[in-house]
């Protein structure tokens, strides 16, 4: 009988240490994905095009290999939640509008744009969402089998570490910094960390800081102070030092939001953070409101920025107002083309009604008509649009309701929510991995309700 127990007590200390190893190599693996996640200057940009500034193009295989694990050992598709439907459903129906528009092309005789075929382009757009539904479900899965939440938020810890020392060596090497990991060599003169420019940098900022914070809850008071303290620092650090009008601006209106939501007093902590919220915003405009402005308007008199991006969004509008199902990823060239001079024509009469402007500087939307080269919306949100009509906007309203219902428990992650759906607005959605990340953090711990897969026994702290 003592053979017997000593035998079982060797079985589960083998078990232990296997276990335990696995754990490490998952944590390890973690941190591998998370800096992949941040990294969105990826020198294969120059050899495969934009779905090649991400390095998450190359875990493909490995992202497969997982899919045909799950399937083989369970019989059906495993981890489901309700934001992995939303987009499979999306991707379902770009399929078939894209197929419904390239058709349409076809019929009257237009097979490409410029150098490019219609057909493939629409292919190799719904890579890109191929890729994010991966994406969210790998992470998901990587998650799911991290026993402990503070392995989690070690692995956390780890990166926000690591982009605030990429910063400081950014400042202290700027314009000439990390260049051999971008992929251009040019100077840059602002803090970019690993992604092609300083407006695509908040929101990664944001996301890893209010994950560090929201794990923080499973440490003890000390340790929970200690990081906020540090996640804080982290984001002011950022916050004092980038350049991006962007994030300014969506900060700003995350506040505001934030405000109107803790207006109950009842609540003593509502309170709290309705002070801070209040301190914060008047912190904000005291010390950026006048440089923001300057910047604001030296754009609209000397630069193209302003004007280009606000041009696409109104292509954007213009086609959806005439094709109200979208037109696809692959169609999509051609409307832009199309609608590029109605354009320009609104906003010269928008601008010279509201500033006066009778001249704006339209050089750089010009340059689309008739090319092929970065076409497309600066704004995720309407890009989308552009290619799925009212479909898109279900799609949006579907999802962002979902997620707000549950981040209702958690503070830091609703000002985190706010702040990426403001920011969908103003960057580009397919390569932007942080924000697949939070929305697959939050549909895994803050919505287990919805999650098709047997029933955990528990994430141990």
């Amino acid at each position: 009988m003592s053979q017997i127990l000593q035998s079982n007590l060797v079985i589960k200390a083998k078990l232990a240490k296997k276990e335990e190893k696995q754990q490490i190599f998952l944590a390890i693996y973690l941190c591998f994905l998370l800096v992949l996640t941040v990294y969105q200057d990826f020198p294969l940009v120059n050899m495969i095009g934009e779905i090649g500034r991400s390095p998450i193009i190359l875990l493909v295989p490995l992202f497969a290999l997982c899919e045909i694990g799950l399937l083989a050992k369970h019989k059906r598709v495993m981890h489901g939640t309700m934001l992995q439907k939303y987009i499979f459903g999306f991707i379902l129906y770009l399929c078939f509008i894209s197929i419904a528009y390239l058709l349409i092309q076809f019929i009257q005789g237009s097979y490409s744009f410029g150098s490019e075929n219609l057909l493939g382009k629409a292919i190799k757009v719904l890579i890109y969402f191929v890729l994010i539904l991966l994406y969210i479900r790998h992470m998901q899965l990587v998650f799911s089998k991290i026993t402990s939440f503070k392995t989690l938020y070690g692995c956390f810890l780890a990166i926000v570490t690591l982009l605030t020392v990429i910063m400081i060596l950014e400042l202290m090497s700027m314009p000439h910094a990390f260049t051999y990991l971008h992929a251009g060599s040019n100077p840059y003169w602002r803090v970019r960390m690993l992604t092609s420019e300083s407006s695509t940098t908040g929101s990664i900022v944001v996301v890893y800081a209010s994950i560090l914070v929201y794990l923080a809850k499973y440490l003890n008071s000390f340790g929970k102070t200690l990081t906020i303290v540090y996640a804080s620092g982290f984001f002011l650090f950022y916050l004092f030092i980038t350049g991006s009008k962007g994030f300014m601006i969506i900060s700003l209106f995350t506040l505001v939001v934030t405000m109107i939501k803790f207006l109950d007093f009842r609540k003593k902590k509502n309170f709290v953070l309705l002070i801070s919220v209040v301190l914060a915003m008047y912190m904000f405009i005291t010390n950026f409101s006048a440089g923001l402005v300057s910047s604001f308007s030296n754009d609209i008199e000397n630069y193209t920025s302003s004007y280009t991006r606000m041009g696409t969004i109104i292509i954007a509008l213009i086609t959806v107002f005439h094709n109200p199902l979208g037109v696809g990823t692959g169609a999509y060239l051609m409307y832009f083309d199309k609608y590029v001079n109605d354009s320009i024509s609104m906003m010269s009469h928008f601008y010279y009604n509201t500033f006066g402007i009778s001249q704006i500087n339209a050089g750089e939307l010009l340059q689309y008509s008739g090319s092929d080269k970065n076409l497309g919306v600066k704004s995720g949100f309407f890009q989308w649009i552009m290619f799925g009509g009212l479909f898109a906007v279900v799609f949006f309203y579907l999802l962002a309701k979902n997620l707000i219902v549950k981040v209702k428990s958690s503070s830091i992650l609703f000002l985190a929510l706010v702040f990426i759906l403001f920011s969908m607005l103003l960057v580009s959605l397919e390569i932007k991995y942080e924000i697949w990340l939070l929305f697959a953090f939050i549909s895994l711990y803050l919505g287990k309700n919805d999650i098709d897969q047997p029933k955990r026994s528990g994430v141990s702290k």
